[in-house]
């Protein structure tokens, strides 16, 4: 998916160069990288999946992640909560000496830097 990949280095390259441009006026700018998060429209499509197969969803789960997400090395999906958790902090007081960051909430997906 080289179009994805490029657009995400584009909006990775955005935040850091909002960062620079704004930081002096005390704007904070970074952006949160989710991986394969169980949101509604996933669970629908693995339990499509699921049906479609006659097995079930969890099964379609570890068969999508082996076959489609195999560096996330939690082997689970997150969920919404944690990248809300990610999103609040960056909002919150703790984060006021980051900016131009990327926080990748990927359970260890990401091999580089």
């Amino acid at each position: 998916m080289p179009h994805y990949n490029a657009s995400k280095a584009a909006l990775n390259n955005l935040t850091k160069s909002l960062s620079k441009a704004y930081a002096q006026d005390g704007i904070l700018v970074n952006t949160v990288s989710p991986a394969f998060i169980m949101t509604p429209l996933v669970a629908n499509m693995l339990k499509k999946m699921a049906s479609e197969q006659g097995v079930s969803p969890e099964q379609v789960t570890s068969q999508f992640l082996a076959n489609n997400r195999p560096h996330i090395e939690l082997k689970r999906p997150g969920t919404s909560e944690e990248v809300a958790g990610a999103v609040l902090f960056l909002a919150s007081e703790q984060a006021s000496f980051i900016t131009g960051t990327n926080l990748r909430v990927d359970g260890g997906s990401v091999a580089s830097l």
